[in-house]
């Protein structure tokens, strides 16, 4: 009986509590009355949730007392308590997170997103943090509008090329000013004998924020430095709270894209065909080996590893941020490597209510392993391994060195069963890579120490002194055995450079509201700032004994050279920035600088340079109030004007130099100055729009600019006659212009508790034209194969039209200036009238010009570049991805032409496709083979359409997926975080260039250069 009844309770019970849950249903709406699909409604007290639909109803059974969560991405969060009513609707507020967020504008300077009326772009540094890199400036490339940064090499310290809405310059420096918690830094190579980029010396790992200044009033404030762009990289600092500690950890491989070169048969059949061709004795004989020399020279898993450790955190009163960090990587080429060491230390104090003091410090150490990369050096990595004998060994046991060395002319490689000697004068490549050396070590500060003094809540004066402080030593060793230093019989040098920039800053700030709808804000700055550069080296040849391959050792080597030099520069400058704002509805910023620099001459010597930008958020008017699905809507524009100061130390003045006359030393006039040299200058114009739009759920930005650069710098030609040193000067005569389109994407596409995915890309159109050069003269660079010409593009290429391969004699053919066509006719090196009604017409004789018919082939320039990226997270999983694209350039493949050398070299398989006979004229395109006839069949000193080719491609630049554990599996064993991942680097692309990588070229010229790699990489990270 009591078991019944206790039975009958327990039901009732349960049947009680039934009766309290009840549907709720409702609508929601956001501020102007529409109703919002998709808001997830939850109950977090018993895991219950639905999802709005697309009228934004819902339905949920709840019970009396619990709360309704209703919370979706651009909208306040809002909590609800289930009471009587079984109705219940709800009215979400705007978020304005997305507009609230900050950025870095510049001397102390930020402003929220809805302030900003410049152009700028913001890279977290959590999108690079995890990356495999040698440094954080190559992994800028397509994450922000307008900013191009090209890896041109797989070599580790070499410099990205780096542009901000085109190029500012002809022959001054076109690198943006890179400023690191205030503190302006070097950048470029810093010296030694391997590569050394100066940006590789800051932790990616460290980097908060990167912020781009694009237009004239964003980078006006910055003046005489700001015409190709300022960076503002901002490192992390501690927040108030318990200790963080993270601990991060990446190791990868890297893989290089190799050339598609010719086999021992090939090989052999290809070098005796060039010789028949011409009547003449094999070269080739013995198939015995099958080398790939590109296996030798390029490592097919290069190690790259990177470790982190930080600690943050504070209190009220004090904040820091610690790390330390190790870096090695090596580089597909071997034996190029880096290793790294980071330290940084980066400390707030508040002293009282209005005193604090602070530093922020990096030290680095960075080591690199290099070698010889020249693009036409007989030791150079690749220039040598593609035209090695692929029949012969690399190591001969029966050579005393053990290297496949020539036993009758030892600077080349060892014919084995061949005939004939190796062309090009070509050593064992192997033998420099693995003997000889190119090292630099680079120790370095960026530091600064400031005070904070805010004797009201609306003043603050900041004063912060700062150094960049850089000392590099190098060393060089080529053996006297073979290779580099066969003809000095060795050579050993030492180097050491010593930089330092010290720069100190004053900024007063005021920062007030009137009247509750007038906000303004005044900046006035002075900053100094002096730079001195020393260096010395010493040389050592004539080795008395290759076991002296470490250092420069006093009586080691006969011959001995030393030498060195010592520059400085410095300005000093006053700026003053003011911002206002109504209601936060209409903006307007102005700046004003005025710079001296000791690089002009005194009459010069002070610029100034204004900027001014005005916004209108339209969406703030009353007329908007029924525009919905607009969250917020800014017009801007500005203005600014801006110098460059890359225009070397003492341009303007006349120098005297070191000179020998016969065995005495003296010196002698060097070079002839121009008191009347000016600023380079550009004026920037931007007019752009800021939309956000369904709840800041998707937002668009769009900018066109033009930039007008006046008084470029350039050289001005003298007659023989008048002695001046190199017969030019320095003048300012040049122009140059560019414009353009930006537009940046970003959209919150889902977000569910379980499911958020957010969707962003940017794709930037830019033309450059040259207005201006010394009387209108072409300019003519890139080993003759590109020119500089008023009203074409900088670095155009620039050669002769091809048509092809005459099918009847497999002679090439070319147009001439007028249309007409030519071919050259091998076997007598000559020029002939080709008629393709008659093609087997070789006596009517022609010429090709290179001053009459060459024309402009295309430009070198991307017309338009960027990226689309996306982001991915289910629950405890995440992927993303970042795609990047370019276009609308020429490549004149000068690797690809070099691959069909005519020499007894080694040859890529194009060389197959060519023209045997009129039954088998091949592809139309290769020539017939003569041998020791390269400049002639492959015109090597000119640029031809044979070997142009589109530059565009669309890379998959980065793909990652992670796993992040539980928070219960993590409180469980004592971690905040832990997120394990795997990502992929430049690890697909599409394209039609045929070279390794279409981003593989200098001023639009592909030639030699070491191939790219792709990376694979694991990694953890740690939160402790």
């Amino acid at each position: 009986m009591i078991k019944r009844l206790l039975i009958y309770f327990m039901f009732l019970i349960s049947y009680v509590g039934l009766a309290q849950e009840k549907e709720i249903t409702g609508v929601v709406y956001d501020e102007n009355g529409m109703a919002v699909p998709g808001v997830n409604v939850t109950i977090p007290s018993i895991n219950r949730g639905v999802q709005t639909n697309f009228d934004g109803e819902y339905s949920i059974n709840a019970s009396v007392g619990q709360k309704l969560v209703f919370s979706f991405v651009g909208y306040v969060t809002k909590e609800v308590t289930v009471g009587d009513s079984n109705q219940i609707n709800v009215t979400l507020e705007t978020s304005n997170e997305v507009l609230d967020e900050v950025l870095v504008t510049g001397y102390g300077g930020i402003q929220s997103k809805r302030e900003v009326t410049g152009a700028i772009s913001q890279v977290k540094g959590d999108e690079i943090s995890d990356l495999i890199t040698p440094s954080f400036e190559s992994q800028l490339a397509g994450r922000a509008a307008g900013v191009q940064v090209t890896t041109q090499s797989g070599i580790i310290g070499e410099s990205p090329r780096f542009r901000i809405r085109g190029i500012a310059s002809i022959t001054s420096g076109t690198y943006p000013l890179i400023v690191v918690d205030g503190i302006p830094i070097y950048t470029g190579d810093v010296g030694g004998y391997a590569s050394t980029n100066a940006l590789g010396d800051i932790n990616p790992n460290d980097i908060e924020s990167i912020e781009i200044l694009k237009d004239g009033s964003a980078t006006a404030i910055y003046g005489s430095r700001a015409a190709n762009g300022v960076v503002l990289i901002t490192t992390k600092s501690g927040r108030e709270g318990r200790v963080s500690i993270n601990v991060n950890s990446t190791v990868g491989f890297a893989s290089p894209e190799k050339f598609d070169l010719l086999g021992s048969q090939d090989f052999v059949m290809i070098s005796n065909e060039k010789r028949s061709n011409r009547g003449q004795a094999d070269w080739a004989a013995g198939t015995d080996f099958d080398t790939d020399w590109q296996d030798a020279v390029l490592r097919s898993s290069a190690l790259q590893q990177d470790y982190g450790l930080s600690v943050s955190g504070g209190t009220s009163s004090t904040k820091y941020y610690f790390s330390l960090g190790y870096t090695d990587q090596e580089s597909v080429a071997n034996p190029n490597e880096m290793t790294r060491y980071t330290l940084r230390a980066n400390l707030d104090q508040e002293v009282s209510s209005w005193i604090s003091v602070g530093m922020n410090a990096g030290f680095t150490r960075t080591e690199y392993t290099g070698l010889n990369t020249g693009s036409n050096s007989l030791s150079g990595n690749i220039f040598s391994a593609t035209r090695q004998h692929p029949n012969v060994p690399i190591y001969n046991p029966d050579h005393p060195t053990g290297y496949n060395i020539d036993f009758e002319f030892d600077n080349l490689v060892g014919r084995w069963d061949n005939i004939g000697l190796i062309g090009d004068n070509l050593p064992n490549i192997m033998y420099p890579i693995e003997n000889n050396d190119f090292y630099s070590k680079i120790n370095r500060l960026i530091a600064n120490v400031y005070a904070d003094i805010s004797p009201i809540e609306e003043i603050n004066f900041r004063t912060q002194v700062s150094v960049d402080q850089i000392g590099t030593n190098g060393f060089l060793y080529y053996s006297p055995v073979h290779g580099d230093g066969q003809g000095s019989n060795g050579r050993v040098q030492n180097s050491n450079n010593d930089r330092v920039r010290w720069n100190w800053q004053n900024i007063l700030s005021y920062n007030d509201t009137f009247g509750e709808d007038h906000n303004l804000g005044v900046v006035l700055i002075t900053e100094y700032q002096k730079q001195e550069d020393r260096s010395f080296s010493g040389t050592g040849t004539d080795l008395s004994n290759e076991f002296f391959n470490r250092n420069l050792i006093s009586g080691s080597y006969g011959i001995q050279g030393s030498g060195g030099g010592f520059s400085e520069n410095g300005f000093i400058s006053y700026a003053g920035r003011i911002n206002y704002n109504f209601r936060e509805k209409y903006f307007i910023q102005g700046s004003l600088r005025r710079d001296g620099l000791s690089s002009l001459p005194e009459a010069n010597r002070y610029g100034t340079f204004p900027g001014v930008s005005a916004g209108w958020t339209i969406s703030e008017e009353a007329f908007m109030d029924n525009v919905g699905f607009i969250s917020d809507l800014k017009l801007r524009g500005s203005y600014g004007r801006v110098g460059n100061v890359s225009i070397g130390n003492y341009p303007y003045l006349g120098l005297y130099g070191s000179a020998q006359y016969g065995d005495a030393n003296g010196i002698a006039y060097a070079q002839f100055g121009n008191d009347n040299l000016r600023w380079e200058t550009s004026i920037k114009y931007d007019f752009g729009f800021d939309l956000r739009m369904f709840n800041n759920r998707l937002s668009l930005n769009f900018d066109y600019f033009l930039n007008d650069t006046d008084d470029l710098i350039l050289d001005l030609e003298t007659p023989m006659s008048l002695g001046i040193p190199g017969n030019s000067y320095s003048s300012n005569i040049g122009a140059i212009e560019n414009s353009g389109v930006e537009i940046a994407l970003e959209a919150r596409m889902i977000s569910t508790e379980d499911f958020t995915w957010t969707l962003n890309g940017n794709v930037s159109f830019v033309d450059n034209e040259v207005k201006s050069l010394v009387n209108g003269q072409d300019r003519i660079s890139g080993n003759n194969y590109t020119i500089t010409r008023e009203g074409e593009s900088i670095n155009s290429i620039y050669g002769f039209r091809y048509w092809g391969v005459n099918p009847e004699n497999g002679n090439p053919v070319y147009y001439k200036g007028d249309g007409s066509l030519v071919q050259g006719n091998i076997p007598t090196s000559t020029y002939a009238v080709f008629d393709p009604s008659n093609p087997g017409d070789v006596s009517q004789s022609a010429s090709l010009s290179s001053v009459d018919d060459r024309t402009i082939l295309g430009n070198s320039i991307p017309k338009f570049f960027g990226g689309i990226g996306s982001n991915f997270t289910y629950k405890n999983f995440d992927m993303g991805f970042l795609f990047r694209f370019s276009g609308g350039n020429k490549i004149f493949n000068a690797t690809r032409r070099d691959l069909l050398n005519q020499n007894f070299t080694n040859n890529g398989t194009e060389i197959l496709g060519r023209w045997q006979s009129p039954e088998n004229p091949g592809d139309g395109w290769t020539p017939r083979l003569w041998a020791a006839s390269n400049t002639f069949v492959n015109l090597s000193s000119s640029a031809t359409t044979r070997f142009v080719e589109d530059g565009d491609f669309i890379k998959l630049d980065n793909l990652s997926i992670g796993y992040s554990l539980p928070s219960d599996v993590l409180e469980s064993i004592g971690l905040t975080k832990m997120r394990i991942y795997a990502q992929g680097q430049n690890f697909w692309i599409i394209t039609d260039y045929s070279g390794a990588d279409p981003e593989m070229e200098v001023n639009g010229v592909d030639l030699n250069l070491t191939p790219r790699s792709s990376v694979f990489s694991l990694g953890v990270n740690i939160g402790l």
